[in-house]
């Protein structure tokens, strides 16, 4: 039987497999084989559009608040509804026997193929096969290629290819389910079928248009409307090829939306299906050049940190100036799409080492939404600016205040108010894309007011002990979320000390070099010099609970005489077990996931080796991991210390965080937190980059079974090759300047390099070299 989208596809080091069909698999699966482009995602939901599944697409930035708490990433009407009948009965895995199913998502070249052999009641079989994508040339463009094949007798099928507006929010136990939208027009212009609807709340315009053109035999035709039936001779087959343009606007007329969506989809036709497939597996290839990992001798490990990388290509698009990444990104309705500090600590990394502008734009989104964060903090009785936990697209604070949990009982929800550590961390953010790429005009424009204003949050926010003599912050939540409403979480404390400190460096060093841009902004903001010196006295005064006798932090105040309790055992995926027999865990020392090794790996210059090393085996042990976001810090700063099999361990747990369904919400979306964090655990963790007094350090910690990596990273505006072997690291950088230079540090030796030539560093010991260490603790 021919393979009719073989030639189509790449290598299997680059594809993901779906062999059988599982219903109990399906709204998973749907997650993992996504598709999109930035611009839109759509859920991999079978064409027929099965009982049970979870259609799902969702444009970037689209939120409505329309009959919800807050407001919600919309789930927009489904383009790809593609049903089909023959004899009387659905073609579809729920109403035939299936032979066979197989589904294929190439990572690579961000294709979704299938192929599906049906027998019907009377035992004649079809062959059903489909190919499709959302261009990454075009953002607005989609096609999805089937191919039909009566195995047996002839056989009419009569065909439907519509726009699915029936699509709705999932519902929750507070509310129910949510159509975000409305039809406004829906029309026919010869050949191409037209339909728009507009958000209920905001009024934004989301539009589609589609032409179906088949191919039977040596003959090709369009046909009008969105049904359609096709005769087909046993063994006959026929090619239909559905070319859909999707357009999103909150500005735009409906006139002139309607031309765009006609004209996209006409130009998508003329090009032909192979044209737009050529495009857009240019636009993939550029994204790979600069993302792609290769890890030599663990194949089933390259190819889960390449399914990792590819959901964060699809998650945002570089274009798209004015929005984020999701909890899910656009994979999913869980957490209603908020953006938490996920975007800025675990994800932004990633694009600031392999696409800087997108890093950029994740970071203007925070500065256009800084009016908002100063209303909150006002609205708290506090001065600066205090940026949401959960944020939508107006960057107010969109944490529900209280939720009703399985019971029915009403509980409040205190992380709005009190996880307000993602102040310091978006302002850590900003540093993090200076450090990596020198851009000074994003910090005199837009960078250098967040850290302020993050700064006099925080010096509001603090509160002084003058019995003790230091600076205390209470009644907030770490990242550990087990435990709320504590007194001096440590991770909280160390990042405001670092904001605080980091605000008054730069203000004065910028005072230094740009006099009139830095005094034009503390006079817009009306920041007056003895607040900046008020911040230093705070850093230095600012309570960090330390051991002096052990170098264990302590968690928060009160931490070490919680209830001590040791890990109950161990789940199918080897994480520790929930406690069933606690009834109320903020009194015991379990961790959620990881808070004093999440500081551990942030600050990590700060803290000795040894330190790091002490605390790491603490509270590894305390650490149930029941967040997405924990492991792959657990993999890095593992790593870093030495502790290869636990490392290796928790690495894999985050690699395959979403393959395997490890958390049991895949379901829900992709864990974008995740993603970012196996990309780091990798490079910063194993491969040993970070960035340390404005270098790039290399000091790698590879595990012994594996035989090397290759990848390219961002740095100063070059394109760093590096190629980690067992017994030396070959390192290269090009440049049209043939005179350029860049400093590195590999094995803790500084080292200038010239462009265009390759450098090979040889180790001359195993053990582990701290780089540019300052240890305060």
């Amino acid at each position: 039987m021919e393979d009719y989208f073989g030639n189509y596809l790449s290598d299997a080091q680059w594809q993901i497999f779906e062999s059988g069909w599982d219903s109990e698999l399906q709204n998973v699966h749907e997650t993992i084989f996504a598709l999109g482009n930035g611009y839109v995602g759509s859920r991999a939901i079978l064409e027929e559009n099965p009982p049970g599944c979870r259609p799902g697409t969702f444009f970037s930035g689209i939120y409505e608040g329309t009959r919800s708490l807050v407001p919600e990433l919309v789930n927009a009407p489904n383009p790809l509804d593609f049903r089909i009948s023959v004899e009387g009965e659905k073609l579809g895995v729920k109403a035939m026997r299936v032979l066979k199913h197989k589904r294929i998502l190439d990572m690579r070249k961000g294709i979704l193929a299938r192929h599906t052999i049906y027998s019907n009641a009377r035992k004649k079989r079809f062959n059903y096969q489909s190919m499709r994508f959302f261009s990454m040339h075009d953002k607005n463009t989609a096609v999805m290629q089937v191919y039909l094949n009566p195995l047996d007798k002839d056989a009419t099928f009569t065909i439907t290819a519509t726009v699915d507006t029936s699509i709705m929010n999932v519902g929750l136990i507070t509310e129910g389910r949510k159509r975000h939208v409305t039809v406004i027009e829906a029309a026919q212009f010869g050949n191409i079928n037209y339909l728009c609807t507009k958000s209920i709340e905001k009024g934004t315009l989301i539009a589609y248009a589609n032409q179906i053109v088949i191919k039977k035999g040596k003959r090709t035709y369009s046909v009008p409307g969105r049904a359609f039936d096709l005769h087909l001779k046993k063994g006959e087959s026929a090619c239909i090829t559905n070319y859909i343009s999707c357009h999103v606007s909150g500005s735009s007329s409906m006139e002139k939306i309607k031309k765009n969506a006609k004209t996209s989809v006409a130009r998508g036709v003329k090009k032909g299906f192979d044209k737009l497939y050529r495009e857009h597996c240019r636009a993939w290839e550029k994204k790979w050049k600069r993302a792609d990992i290769e890890i030599y001798g663990v194949p089933n490990i390259e190819r889960a940190v390449r399914f990792n990388i590819y959901h964060l290509l699809i998650a945002v698009d570089e274009k798209c100036h004015d929005v984020s990444v999701g909890a899910k990104a656009l994979t999913g309705e869980g957490y209603r799409g908020h953006i938490f500090w996920d975007t800025e600590l675990f994800c932004l990394p990633f694009y600031l080492h392999t696409n800087p502008a997108v890093a950029r734009n994740l970071l203007l989104y925070r500065y256009n939404r800084l009016d908002a964060a100063r209303k909150i903090a006002k609205q708290k009785g506090y001065q600066g600016a205090m940026f949401p936990w959960e944020s939508a697209d107006t960057g107010e604070e969109t944490t529900p205040s209280w939720y009703k949990d399985s019971s029915g009982r009403i509980q409040k929800v205190l992380t709005g108010g009190q996880e307000c550590h993602i102040t310091a961390d978006i302002a850590y953010a900003v540093i993090h894309y200076f450090s990596v790429t020198d851009d000074t005009n994003f910090l005199l424009d837009y960078g250098l007011e967040i850290i302020l204003e993050t700064a006099r949050f925080w010096a509001s926010r603090v509160e002084y002990n003058s019995r003790k003599k230091r600076y205390e912050i209470s009644k907030v939540i770490g990242p550990d979320e087990f435990h709320e409403n504590v007194k001096n979480n440590a991770y909280t404390n160390l990042l405001v000390q670092w904001n605080l400190n980091t605000a008054a460096k730069f203000c004065r060093d910028f005072q230094k070099k740009y006099p009139a841009n830095v005094k034009k902004l503390m006079s817009r903001i009306n920041l007056l010099p003895s607040e900046i010196a008020k911040w230093k006295r705070i850093a230095a005064a600012i309570y960090i609970p330390v051991s002096k006798k052990t170098k264990i932090v302590e968690q928060f105040e009160g931490f070490f005489k919680k209830r001590k309790l040791p890990l109950t055992g161990l789940d199918h995926h080897s994480l520790p077990l929930y406690p069933g027999n606690i009834r109320n865990i903020g009194n015991t020392q379990y961790v959620k996931q990881s808070d004093v090794v999440m500081a551990l790996f942030l600050l990590s210059e700060i803290f000795s080796l040894e330190t790091k090393r002490k605390n790491y085996l603490y509270y590894e042990k305390r650490t149930l991991h029941k967040s997405s976001l924990s492991a792959s810090i657990h993999a890095a700063v593992g790593a870093e210390v030495g502790e290869e099999y636990k490392a290796c361990h928790y690495f894999e747990i985050a690699a395959y965080a979403d393959l395997k369904n490890v958390y049991g919400n895949t379901n829900a979306g992709i864990h974008a937190a995740s993603l970012g964090g196996v990309w780091q655990a990798l490079i910063h963790g194993f491969a040993g980059l970070r960035i340390r007094k404005g270098m790039l350090c290399i000091n790698p910690q590879l595990p012994s079974h594996w035989k090397g990596l290759k990848t390219s990273v961002k740095f100063r505006g070059f394109d760093i090759s590096v190629v980690i072997g067992k017994e030396k690291i070959n390192l290269y950088f090009s440049s049209k300047v043939k005179k350029d230079r860049l400093t590195v540090s590999v094995y803790g030796i500084a080292k200038t390099l010239l462009a265009n030539r390759r450098y090979s560093f040889f180790p001359k010991h195993k053990k582990i070299v701290p780089c540019g260490l300052e240890e305060y603790y």
